[in-house]
Protein backbone atom coordinates (compact mmCIF):
# COMPACT_ATOMS: atom_id res chain seq x y z
CA UNK A 1 0.00 0.00 0.00
CA UNK A 2 1.26 3.42 -0.53
CA UNK A 3 -0.68 6.05 0.53
CA UNK A 4 0.15 8.16 -2.69
CA UNK A 5 -2.82 6.14 -4.72
CA UNK A 6 -4.97 8.48 -2.98
CA UNK A 7 -3.98 11.21 -5.04
CA UNK A 8 -5.13 8.73 -7.89
CA UNK A 9 -8.39 7.80 -6.52
CA UNK A 10 -9.42 11.48 -6.12
CA UNK A 11 -8.19 12.68 -9.66
CA UNK A 12 -10.64 10.21 -10.83
CA UNK A 13 -13.14 11.08 -9.03
CA UNK A 14 -12.81 14.97 -8.45
CA UNK A 15 -10.04 15.65 -11.14
CA UNK A 16 -11.67 19.35 -11.20
CA UNK A 17 -12.04 20.37 -7.54
CA UNK A 18 -9.77 22.35 -5.49
CA UNK A 19 -7.54 20.69 -3.49
CA UNK A 20 -4.75 23.74 -1.98
CA UNK A 21 -4.84 27.57 -2.67
CA UNK A 22 -1.72 29.04 -1.80
CA UNK A 23 -2.26 33.27 -1.73
CA UNK A 24 -4.42 33.77 -5.35
CA UNK A 25 -3.33 30.61 -6.97
CA UNK A 26 -5.68 27.42 -6.96
CA UNK A 27 -4.59 24.11 -7.83
CA UNK A 28 -7.40 21.13 -8.52
CA UNK A 29 -6.66 17.49 -7.98
CA UNK A 30 -6.19 16.71 -11.71
CA UNK A 31 -3.17 19.37 -11.57
CA UNK A 32 -1.70 18.30 -8.82
CA UNK A 33 -1.18 15.19 -10.02
CA UNK A 34 0.35 16.12 -13.46
CA UNK A 35 2.91 18.35 -11.06
CA UNK A 36 3.25 15.17 -8.72
CA UNK A 37 4.44 13.23 -11.98
CA UNK A 38 6.23 15.69 -13.65
CA UNK A 39 8.91 16.41 -10.43
CA UNK A 40 8.71 12.79 -9.68
CA UNK A 41 10.44 11.99 -13.36
CA UNK A 42 12.24 14.62 -12.62
CA UNK A 43 13.82 13.78 -8.80
CA UNK A 44 14.40 10.14 -10.81
CA UNK A 45 16.63 11.76 -13.81
CA UNK A 46 18.50 12.95 -10.47
CA UNK A 47 19.04 9.84 -9.17
CA UNK A 48 16.51 9.26 -6.90
CA UNK A 49 15.70 5.63 -6.42
CA UNK A 50 13.39 3.70 -4.29
CA UNK A 51 13.85 3.17 -0.31
CA UNK A 52 16.17 6.41 -0.84
CA UNK A 53 15.93 8.86 2.11
CA UNK A 54 15.28 11.91 1.32
CA UNK A 55 15.61 14.91 3.64
CA UNK A 56 12.93 17.56 2.89
CA UNK A 57 13.41 21.57 3.22
CA UNK A 58 10.50 22.84 2.00
CA UNK A 59 8.17 25.25 4.04
CA UNK A 60 3.95 24.79 4.21
CA UNK A 61 3.11 25.20 0.53
CA UNK A 62 2.19 23.46 -2.45
CA UNK A 63 5.25 22.24 -3.43
CA UNK A 64 5.87 20.46 0.25
CA UNK A 65 2.65 18.34 -1.13
CA UNK A 66 4.22 17.83 -4.42
CA UNK A 67 7.25 16.98 -3.38
CA UNK A 68 5.90 14.37 -0.49
CA UNK A 69 4.18 12.82 -3.33
CA UNK A 70 6.40 12.59 -5.78
CA UNK A 71 8.93 10.95 -3.42
CA UNK A 72 6.42 8.77 -2.28
CA UNK A 73 5.54 8.03 -5.96
CA UNK A 74 8.91 6.96 -6.46
CA UNK A 75 8.87 4.74 -3.05
CA UNK A 76 11.27 6.47 -1.32
CA UNK A 77 11.34 7.85 2.18
CA UNK A 78 10.25 11.73 2.65
CA UNK A 79 12.47 12.89 5.91
CA UNK A 80 11.05 15.96 7.54
CA UNK A 81 12.07 18.73 10.91
CA UNK A 82 10.42 21.38 12.26
CA UNK A 83 10.89 24.86 10.36
CA UNK A 84 11.73 26.31 13.47
CA UNK A 85 14.02 23.61 14.24
CA UNK A 86 16.14 23.36 11.04
CA UNK A 87 19.08 25.57 11.57
CA UNK A 88 19.92 23.55 14.65
CA UNK A 89 18.62 20.93 13.58
CA UNK A 90 21.49 20.31 11.26
CA UNK A 91 24.08 20.76 14.13
CA UNK A 92 22.00 18.14 16.38
CA UNK A 93 21.32 15.30 14.06
CA UNK A 94 23.96 13.21 11.67
CA UNK A 95 21.77 12.59 9.11
CA UNK A 96 24.33 9.89 8.00
CA UNK A 97 21.12 7.74 6.57
CA UNK A 98 19.83 10.67 4.52
CA UNK A 99 20.74 10.19 0.21
CA UNK A 100 19.51 13.29 -1.32
CA UNK A 101 17.84 16.55 0.05
CA UNK A 102 15.10 18.65 -1.35
CA UNK A 103 14.36 22.63 0.05
CA UNK A 104 14.12 25.90 -0.77
CA UNK A 105 17.61 27.45 -1.69
CA UNK A 106 18.43 29.14 1.80
CA UNK A 107 17.31 25.89 3.68
CA UNK A 108 19.52 24.04 0.80
CA UNK A 109 22.37 26.53 2.20
CA UNK A 110 21.76 26.29 5.69
CA UNK A 111 22.17 22.23 5.36
CA UNK A 112 25.80 22.98 4.43
CA UNK A 113 26.36 23.31 8.10
CA UNK A 114 26.36 19.50 8.84
CA UNK A 115 28.79 17.41 6.58
CA UNK A 116 26.88 14.67 6.06
CA UNK A 117 24.53 16.85 4.26
CA UNK A 118 27.50 18.71 2.55
CA UNK A 119 28.84 15.81 0.78
CA UNK A 120 25.37 14.98 -0.86
CA UNK A 121 25.49 14.91 -4.72
CA UNK A 122 21.65 15.06 -5.21
CA UNK A 123 20.18 18.26 -3.66
CA UNK A 124 17.03 19.59 -5.55
CA UNK A 125 15.58 23.28 -5.44
CA UNK A 126 12.12 22.99 -4.95
CA UNK A 127 11.43 25.74 -6.91
CA UNK A 128 12.01 23.81 -10.47
CA UNK A 129 8.71 22.59 -9.77
CA UNK A 130 6.93 25.81 -10.98
CA UNK A 131 9.04 25.42 -14.13
CA UNK A 132 8.53 21.94 -14.81
CA UNK A 133 5.70 20.96 -17.66
CA UNK A 134 2.83 19.20 -16.76
CA UNK A 135 3.11 15.35 -16.76
CA UNK A 136 -0.10 13.36 -17.25
CA UNK A 137 1.31 9.52 -16.65
CA UNK A 138 2.02 9.09 -12.73
CA UNK A 139 2.86 5.43 -11.75
CA UNK A 140 3.14 4.93 -8.39
CA UNK A 141 5.49 2.54 -6.43
CA UNK A 142 4.41 -0.47 -4.53
CA UNK A 143 5.60 -0.53 -1.15
CA UNK A 144 4.52 -3.16 1.93
CA UNK A 145 2.32 -1.77 4.18
CA UNK A 146 5.39 -1.02 7.09
CA UNK A 147 7.40 0.81 4.67
CA UNK A 148 7.86 4.16 6.16
CA UNK A 149 6.30 6.70 4.85
CA UNK A 150 7.78 9.57 6.81
CA UNK A 151 10.49 10.04 9.44
CA UNK A 152 10.32 13.10 11.55
CA UNK A 153 13.72 14.14 13.03
CA UNK A 154 12.42 15.87 16.67
CA UNK A 155 13.59 18.86 18.02
CA UNK A 156 15.69 16.61 21.09
CA UNK A 157 14.18 19.30 24.19
CA UNK A 158 13.65 16.62 26.31
CA UNK A 159 17.41 14.85 25.01
CA UNK A 160 18.92 13.95 22.31
CA UNK A 161 17.01 13.75 19.30
CA UNK A 162 14.68 10.62 18.33
CA UNK A 163 14.09 9.65 15.18
CA UNK A 164 10.28 8.78 14.61
CA UNK A 165 9.08 7.03 11.34
CA UNK A 166 5.45 6.38 10.52
CA UNK A 167 5.12 3.65 8.14
CA UNK A 168 1.95 3.71 5.35
CA UNK A 169 -0.25 1.55 6.93
CA UNK A 170 0.59 3.85 10.35
CA UNK A 171 -0.58 7.52 8.27
CA UNK A 172 -3.22 5.44 7.31
CA UNK A 173 -5.21 4.37 10.68
CA UNK A 174 -4.05 8.14 11.93
CA UNK A 175 -5.94 9.81 9.23
CA UNK A 176 -8.79 7.01 9.66
CA UNK A 177 -9.28 8.40 13.09
CA UNK A 178 -8.66 11.77 12.18
CA UNK A 179 -11.06 11.95 9.77
CA UNK A 180 -13.53 10.22 12.22
CA UNK A 181 -13.02 12.88 15.01
CA UNK A 182 -12.55 15.68 12.70
CA UNK A 183 -16.22 14.41 10.68
CA UNK A 184 -15.25 16.00 7.07
CA UNK A 185 -17.78 18.03 4.61
CA UNK A 186 -17.42 17.57 0.98
CA UNK A 187 -18.02 21.22 0.81
CA UNK A 188 -15.22 21.99 3.80
CA UNK A 189 -13.28 24.64 2.68
CA UNK A 190 -10.54 24.68 5.48
CA UNK A 191 -7.80 26.91 6.58
CA UNK A 192 -4.88 25.14 7.73
CA UNK A 193 -1.02 25.48 9.02
CA UNK A 194 -0.68 21.82 10.28
CA UNK A 195 1.12 19.83 7.44
CA UNK A 196 -0.18 16.48 8.58
CA UNK A 197 -3.58 17.64 8.84
CA UNK A 198 -3.27 19.21 5.48
CA UNK A 199 -2.11 15.57 4.12
CA UNK A 200 -5.21 14.22 5.63
CA UNK A 201 -7.52 16.56 3.71
CA UNK A 202 -6.10 15.90 0.56
CA UNK A 203 -6.32 12.44 1.32
CA UNK A 204 -10.02 12.45 1.70
CA UNK A 205 -10.84 15.18 -1.29
CA UNK A 206 -11.41 18.63 1.24
CA UNK A 207 -10.22 21.70 -0.04
CA UNK A 208 -7.26 23.26 1.94
CA UNK A 209 -6.43 27.26 1.84
CA UNK A 210 -2.66 27.27 3.17
CA UNK A 211 -2.25 29.81 5.90
CA UNK A 212 -0.38 32.47 4.66
CA UNK A 213 1.72 32.75 7.92
CA UNK A 214 5.76 32.77 8.64
CA UNK A 215 6.57 29.50 8.84
CA UNK A 216 9.71 30.06 10.46
CA UNK A 217 8.24 31.79 13.45
CA UNK A 218 4.06 31.19 13.19
CA UNK A 219 4.06 33.57 16.26
CA UNK A 220 5.48 37.06 13.93
CA UNK A 221 2.69 35.79 10.96
CA UNK A 222 0.59 39.21 10.17
CA UNK A 223 -3.41 39.00 11.63
CA UNK A 224 -4.32 40.72 8.21
CA UNK A 225 -3.38 38.75 5.76
CA UNK A 226 -4.84 35.78 7.70
CA UNK A 227 -8.43 37.44 8.37
CA UNK A 228 -7.83 37.95 4.28
CA UNK A 229 -7.53 34.59 3.51
CA UNK A 230 -10.32 33.47 5.92
CA UNK A 231 -13.14 35.82 4.20
CA UNK A 232 -12.21 36.05 1.04
CA UNK A 233 -12.42 32.17 0.43
CA UNK A 234 -15.33 32.23 2.63
CA UNK A 235 -13.66 29.53 4.78
CA UNK A 236 -15.88 27.93 7.31
CA UNK A 237 -13.02 25.75 9.19
CA UNK A 238 -9.59 27.00 11.06
CA UNK A 239 -7.12 24.31 11.84
CA UNK A 240 -4.13 26.26 13.71
CA UNK A 241 -2.57 26.19 16.35
CA UNK A 242 -3.36 28.34 19.65
CA UNK A 243 -0.37 30.68 18.73
CA UNK A 244 -1.79 31.54 15.10
CA UNK A 245 -5.04 32.14 15.76
CA UNK A 246 -4.61 34.21 19.29
CA UNK A 247 -2.62 36.91 16.36
CA UNK A 248 -5.93 36.49 14.37
CA UNK A 249 -8.01 36.63 17.09
CA UNK A 250 -6.21 39.91 19.15
CA UNK A 251 -6.41 41.66 15.90
CA UNK A 252 -10.40 41.24 14.99
CA UNK A 253 -11.00 42.63 18.87
CA UNK A 254 -8.99 45.32 18.08
CA UNK A 255 -11.01 46.36 15.69
CA UNK A 256 -14.13 44.87 16.88
CA UNK A 257 -14.96 42.52 14.20
CA UNK A 258 -16.27 38.85 13.73
CA UNK A 259 -16.23 36.79 11.28
CA UNK A 260 -19.19 34.16 10.62
CA UNK A 261 -18.40 32.28 8.08
CA UNK A 262 -15.95 30.10 9.95
CA UNK A 263 -18.17 27.08 11.67
CA UNK A 264 -15.59 24.60 12.95
CA UNK A 265 -12.61 25.56 14.56
CA UNK A 266 -9.98 22.97 15.72
CA UNK A 267 -7.39 23.88 17.69
CA UNK A 268 -4.30 22.10 19.70
CA UNK A 269 -0.33 21.70 19.77
CA UNK A 270 -0.09 23.54 23.26
CA UNK A 271 -1.73 24.67 25.88
CA UNK A 272 -5.42 25.45 25.52
CA UNK A 273 -6.75 28.35 28.16
CA UNK A 274 -10.37 29.13 29.06
CA UNK A 275 -9.75 32.93 27.77
CA UNK A 276 -7.91 31.86 24.80
CA UNK A 277 -11.74 29.99 23.93
CA UNK A 278 -13.70 32.81 25.15
CA UNK A 279 -11.76 35.42 22.69
CA UNK A 280 -12.73 32.82 20.01
CA UNK A 281 -16.27 32.51 20.66
CA UNK A 282 -16.55 36.07 20.30
CA UNK A 283 -14.58 36.55 17.27
CA UNK A 284 -16.45 33.30 15.94
CA UNK A 285 -19.49 33.68 17.25
CA UNK A 286 -20.87 30.76 14.69
CA UNK A 287 -17.86 28.20 15.08
CA UNK A 288 -17.80 25.17 17.19
CA UNK A 289 -14.42 25.01 18.99
CA UNK A 290 -12.61 21.91 19.67
CA UNK A 291 -9.31 21.45 21.21
CA UNK A 292 -7.04 18.13 20.08
CA UNK A 293 -4.74 16.83 22.53
CA UNK A 294 -2.04 14.35 21.35
CA UNK A 295 1.92 14.40 20.16
CA UNK A 296 4.18 13.57 17.27
CA UNK A 297 4.36 9.79 18.68
CA UNK A 298 0.05 9.73 19.09
CA UNK A 299 -1.99 11.73 17.55
CA UNK A 300 -4.91 12.10 18.98
CA UNK A 301 -5.07 10.98 22.20
CA UNK A 302 -8.20 13.10 23.28
CA UNK A 303 -10.87 15.76 21.92
CA UNK A 304 -12.83 18.01 23.54
CA UNK A 305 -15.80 19.68 22.27
CA UNK A 306 -16.06 23.35 24.40
CA UNK A 307 -19.80 23.64 24.47
CA UNK A 308 -19.77 20.31 26.56
CA UNK A 309 -17.97 21.71 29.46
CA UNK A 310 -19.94 21.98 32.04
CA UNK A 311 -20.29 24.99 35.22
CA UNK A 312 -18.77 22.25 37.45
CA UNK A 313 -16.04 22.12 34.70
CA UNK A 314 -15.13 25.52 35.00
CA UNK A 315 -14.83 25.70 38.56
CA UNK A 316 -12.65 22.98 38.31
CA UNK A 317 -10.16 24.09 36.28
CA UNK A 318 -10.65 27.63 38.49
CA UNK A 319 -9.31 25.69 41.29
CA UNK A 320 -6.45 23.55 40.47
CA UNK A 321 -7.58 20.56 38.31
CA UNK A 322 -5.89 21.52 34.90
CA UNK A 323 -6.88 21.99 31.84
CA UNK A 324 -9.57 19.89 30.47
CA UNK A 325 -8.82 17.90 27.50
CA UNK A 326 -11.76 15.79 27.12
CA UNK A 327 -12.89 12.57 26.03
CA UNK A 328 -9.72 9.96 25.05
CA UNK A 329 -10.03 8.66 21.36
CA UNK A 330 -8.04 6.92 19.23
CA UNK A 331 -5.80 5.36 21.56
CA UNK A 332 -6.89 1.92 22.70
CA UNK A 333 -5.94 2.55 26.48
CA UNK A 334 -4.71 5.51 28.58
CA UNK A 335 -3.51 5.53 31.55
CA UNK A 336 -1.21 8.01 34.13
CA UNK A 337 1.38 6.50 36.03
CA UNK A 338 3.87 7.49 38.68
CA UNK A 339 6.51 10.65 37.65
CA UNK A 340 9.29 9.53 39.27
CA UNK A 341 9.47 6.46 37.07
CA UNK A 342 13.08 5.82 34.63
CA UNK A 343 13.20 2.59 32.80
CA UNK A 344 10.11 0.63 32.83
CA UNK A 345 10.65 -2.16 30.71
CA UNK A 346 8.89 -5.16 30.02
CA UNK A 347 6.53 -5.51 32.59
CA UNK A 348 2.96 -7.86 33.44
CA UNK A 349 -0.18 -6.04 34.18
CA UNK A 350 -0.35 -6.80 38.04
CA UNK A 351 3.14 -4.16 37.96
CA UNK A 352 1.38 -1.97 35.90
CA UNK A 353 -1.71 -1.76 37.91
CA UNK A 354 1.05 -0.58 40.87
CA UNK A 355 2.72 1.92 39.10
CA UNK A 356 -0.51 3.83 38.36
CA UNK A 357 -1.61 6.69 40.10
CA UNK A 358 -4.38 9.03 40.36
CA UNK A 359 -2.30 11.89 39.15
CA UNK A 360 0.93 10.83 36.71
CA UNK A 361 2.42 10.48 33.58
CA UNK A 362 -0.07 9.95 30.76
CA UNK A 363 0.88 6.71 28.65
CA UNK A 364 -0.71 5.25 25.57
CA UNK A 365 -1.24 2.25 23.51
CA UNK A 366 -2.91 1.82 20.21
CA UNK A 367 -2.61 1.55 16.57
CA UNK A 368 -2.43 5.72 16.17
CA UNK A 369 1.02 4.82 18.71
CA UNK A 370 4.11 4.55 17.86
CA UNK A 371 6.03 1.52 19.07
CA UNK A 372 9.46 2.29 18.92
CA UNK A 373 12.31 5.20 17.51
CA UNK A 374 14.76 4.70 14.51
CA UNK A 375 17.79 2.70 15.94
CA UNK A 376 16.13 2.46 19.23
CA UNK A 377 16.94 5.96 20.50
CA UNK A 378 14.79 6.95 23.02
CA UNK A 379 12.97 3.71 23.42
CA UNK A 380 14.60 2.99 26.72
CA UNK A 381 13.03 6.10 28.06
CA UNK A 382 9.63 6.73 26.07
CA UNK A 383 8.19 3.05 25.75
CA UNK A 384 7.81 0.31 27.55
CA UNK A 385 5.34 -3.08 27.05
CA UNK A 386 2.81 -4.67 29.57
CA UNK A 387 2.11 -8.27 28.47
CA UNK A 388 3.94 -7.80 25.03
CA UNK A 389 1.57 -4.48 24.27
CA UNK A 390 3.82 -1.41 23.46
CA UNK A 391 2.97 1.83 25.32
CA UNK A 392 4.31 5.25 24.88
CA UNK A 393 5.15 7.62 27.27
CA UNK A 394 4.04 11.08 26.31
CA UNK A 395 6.21 13.10 29.32
CA UNK A 396 2.71 15.14 30.04
CA UNK A 397 1.21 14.62 33.67
CA UNK A 398 -2.68 14.40 34.19
CA UNK A 399 -5.59 12.77 35.80
CA UNK A 400 -8.95 10.70 34.01
CA UNK A 401 -11.88 11.95 35.47
CA UNK A 402 -15.36 9.94 36.79
CA UNK A 403 -16.58 10.56 33.72
CA UNK A 404 -13.22 9.02 31.57
CA UNK A 405 -11.84 12.55 30.47
CA UNK A 406 -8.60 13.23 30.48
CA UNK A 407 -7.39 16.47 32.37
CA UNK A 408 -3.81 17.96 31.68
CA UNK A 409 -1.87 19.13 34.38
CA UNK A 410 1.51 20.59 32.30
CA UNK A 411 4.91 18.52 31.33
CA UNK A 412 7.00 16.47 33.90
CA UNK A 413 9.61 19.21 34.36
CA UNK A 414 6.58 21.50 34.62
CA UNK A 415 3.61 20.60 35.85
CA UNK A 416 2.01 24.06 36.39
CA UNK A 417 -0.94 24.07 34.42
CA UNK A 418 -3.04 23.83 36.95
CA UNK A 419 -1.98 26.97 38.21
CA UNK A 420 -1.85 28.81 34.92
CA UNK A 421 -5.38 27.20 33.52
CA UNK A 422 -6.66 28.86 37.17
CA UNK A 423 -5.22 32.24 36.52
CA UNK A 424 -6.20 32.32 32.79
CA UNK A 425 -9.74 31.35 33.75
CA UNK A 426 -9.98 34.00 36.63
CA UNK A 427 -8.18 37.25 35.15
CA UNK A 428 -7.68 39.07 32.32
CA UNK A 429 -3.91 37.93 30.92
CA UNK A 430 -1.24 37.12 28.29
CA UNK A 431 1.16 34.96 27.79
CA UNK A 432 2.20 33.16 31.42
CA UNK A 433 4.97 30.62 32.26
CA UNK A 434 5.64 28.50 35.50
CA UNK A 435 9.15 27.28 36.89
CA UNK A 436 10.29 26.06 40.31
CA UNK A 437 14.12 27.12 41.12
CA UNK A 438 15.68 26.91 44.06
CA UNK A 439 12.22 25.33 45.50
CA UNK A 440 10.14 28.47 44.39
CA UNK A 441 7.60 28.35 41.94
CA UNK A 442 8.28 31.29 39.88
CA UNK A 443 5.16 33.22 37.44
CA UNK A 444 6.26 34.88 34.65
CA UNK A 445 4.29 37.71 33.28
CA UNK A 446 4.20 39.84 30.39
CA UNK A 447 5.48 43.49 31.16
CA UNK A 448 1.71 44.64 29.48
CA UNK A 449 -0.56 42.89 31.84
CA UNK A 450 -1.66 45.06 34.40
CA UNK A 451 -2.92 42.50 36.76
CA UNK A 452 -2.40 43.15 40.77
CA UNK A 453 0.34 40.03 42.39
CA UNK A 454 -1.36 40.22 45.35
CA UNK A 455 -4.49 39.08 43.98
CA UNK A 456 -2.73 36.20 41.87
CA UNK A 457 -1.64 34.98 45.18
CA UNK A 458 -4.51 35.57 46.88
CA UNK A 459 -6.66 34.41 44.69
CA UNK A 460 -4.81 30.92 43.88
CA UNK A 461 -5.11 29.05 47.35
CA UNK A 462 -4.03 25.82 46.12
CA UNK A 463 -0.48 26.66 45.18
CA UNK A 464 1.80 28.59 46.23
CA UNK A 465 3.00 31.11 44.20
CA UNK A 466 6.03 32.22 45.86
CA UNK A 467 7.51 34.81 43.11
CA UNK A 468 6.29 36.94 40.24
CA UNK A 469 8.43 38.28 37.27
CA UNK A 470 8.52 40.07 34.18
CA UNK A 471 9.61 39.89 30.52
CA UNK A 472 8.36 42.05 27.78
CA UNK A 473 8.09 38.99 26.08
CA UNK A 474 7.74 35.01 26.83
CA UNK A 475 9.65 33.29 24.26
CA UNK A 476 7.56 30.41 22.68
CA UNK A 477 8.81 27.64 20.24
CA UNK A 478 8.59 28.37 16.90
CA UNK A 479 6.79 25.18 15.52
CA UNK A 480 3.27 26.32 17.12
CA UNK A 481 3.92 29.45 18.83
CA UNK A 482 2.39 28.00 21.97
CA UNK A 483 4.83 26.25 24.18
CA UNK A 484 6.60 28.59 26.53
CA UNK A 485 10.66 27.93 25.52
CA UNK A 486 11.80 27.75 29.44
CA UNK A 487 15.40 27.57 28.29
CA UNK A 488 15.56 30.83 26.28
CA UNK A 489 13.15 32.32 28.97
CA UNK A 490 15.30 31.87 31.89
CA UNK A 491 18.24 33.19 29.98
CA UNK A 492 16.31 36.34 29.65
CA UNK A 493 15.59 36.71 33.27
CA UNK A 494 19.11 36.11 33.95
CA UNK A 495 18.13 32.82 36.08
CA UNK A 496 20.53 30.00 33.58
Amino acid sequence: MNLAYKLLENCKNMPEKVCLIQKDKKITYKELKFEVASFKKYLEKQGIKKENKVLVLVPMSKNLYVTLLAIWSIGAIPCFMDAGFIKNGMKKNDFNEVDAVIGITKYIIYSGINKNLRKLKIKVNSNIIDKLDADEQLEIADVENNFAGILTYTSGTTGKPKIVARSHEFLENQGKILENTIKYDPNDIELSSIPIFTLSNINVGITTVIADGNYSNLGNSDANKLIYQIEKEKINRLMASPGLLTIVVNQCIKENRQIKNVTKIFTGGGAVFLDYVKKLKQVFPNAKVITLYGSTEAEPIAELDIDDMTEQDIIDTKNGKGILAGKIIGVEDCKTIRTDLKEIGEIDSQEFEKIQNPIGEIVVTGKNVLEGYVNGIGNKENKFSVNGKKYHRTGDIGTIDDDGRLWLRGRIKEPYFSIEAALHSRFKIGKTAIFKQNEKIILVLEENDNVSEEKIKDEIKFEKIDEIKYVRKIPVDKRHSTKVDYKELKKLLKME
